[in-house]
């Protein structure tokens, strides 16, 4: 796949942990309850030493820390962690993804000194945000991003564009260069494909912590805002007969393998990338029920052989799951005999519902 020394990026899950309930993200059942299969975890500063120790650090050219299910303002020591990093490699790129809701100024301050880029996660205005971003606070927001940015920090803005914020975008595009933003991003989701929990593909129900429904998502109803992969799929129906025989014959072009990039999970294990991580845990299948795991089962020690602090990331990064056991995988003949849905979704060759986002 790649050896450990081509390694030029890490996608870095500090935590699992979040302050956030986001109804489409698998960190909760339709932002209600906590995922009952999802750790509650988080990497201190000695395992980041152990994970990334200084040799590799120097190696590397940029680390992001973006959760797939945790925000790592959520996490104790990620500020220790990035002047970690910083210290070891005074020219990597560090960038953050957050909901920006939590930490004191100092703390924003202090970052800014640290990362290149955080990228804030704010889908709406204050009368709308939550509605997605749940156990959010826009006047908390809006401080930090403030803080940040008086103290020299870069910040960009990441808008997920639904039916009840779609009217605010351009709006919110003027609020961004008001408070200073590099950069603002209207997202077209993929997650109405990927993680809708309902039988409508463009409508997602939203729960309280009760298990209550309180309100319901909808696609925008602006083309250029709608992800273009939800109307690629009933193509690829057409054409193959069924989604599940395109994701079947579809040839796999690994999308880390040519970036040269790495993910490692809030738990401490090395992936190649996040989709195959995310693929532990999600809330619709018991734990070592899914086809990962099926994979896992052949190591030695089972998931810990990808464990980066007790194994080192070069060993992990070397070793059969990478080299053999995963790439293998990718020429088997359907999903039946092997073939990963999750590796045929993300890197098929007609279909891609993450790079239609942007």
């Amino acid at each position: 796949m790649y050896s450990a020394h081509e390694i030029k990026a890490v996608h870095l899950e500090v935590t699992s942990k979040c302050n956030a309930r986001c109804p489409m993200c698998l960190h909760t059942v339709c932002g209600g309850e906590d995922n009952p299969n999802l750790p509650m975890t988080e990497l201190a500063l000695v395992d980041i030493q152990k994970i990334l120790p200084p040799v590799f650090v120097q190696q590397i050219d940029r680390l992001y820390m973006c959760g797939n299910y945790g925000d790592p303002i959520a996490a104790k020591e990620t500020l220790e962690i990035f002047k970690y990093l910083r210290n070891e490699n005074p020219k990597i790129h560090l960038m953050m993804f957050t909901n920006g809701s939590a930490r004191p100024e100092s703390w924003w301050r202090q970052l800014a000194d640290v990362v290149d880029t955080v990228r804030f996660a704010i889908d709406g205005l204050e009368d709308t945000n939550h509605l997605y971003r749940q156990g959010t606070h826009w006047a908390t927001i809006m401080r930090n991003i403030k803080s940040y940015i008086a103290a020299g920090g870069r910040a960009e803005w990441d808008f997920i564009v639904f039916r009840h914020n779609e009217h605010q975008i351009e709006t919110a595009r003027e609020l961004s260069r008001e408070l200073g933003f590099k950069k603002f991003q209207a997202k077209k989701t993929g997650r109405f494909f990927s993680n809708t929990q309902s039988q409508v593909k463009d409508e997602q129900i939203v729960q309280n912590l009760k298990g209550e429904v309180t309100h319901v998502l909808q696609t925008t109803t602006k083309p250029e805002y709608k992800n273009q992969a939800l109307l690629k799929e009933q193509e690829l129906i057409d054409k193959y007969g069924s989604l599940e025989r395109y994701l079947d014959q579809t040839p796999i072009e690994c999308k880390v393998a040519k970036e040269k990039s790495v993910y490692v999970s809030a738990e401490g294990l090395v992936f190649p990338c996040c989709w195959v991580g995310n693929q532990l845990y999600p809330w619709y299948f018991e734990k070592q029920g899914g086809p990962v795991w099926k994979q896992l089962k052949d190591l030695p020690e089972k998931e810990k052989t990808l464990d980066g602090r007790s194994q080192g990331i070069a060993a992990v990064i070397e070793g059969d799951y990478f080299q053999k056991i995963l790439p293998a995988s990718w020429t088997c003949n359907s999903l039946k005999e092997g073939k990963l849905k999750v590796c045929s979704k993300t890197c098929g060759t007609e279909f891609d519902p993450f790079r239609s986002q942007f």
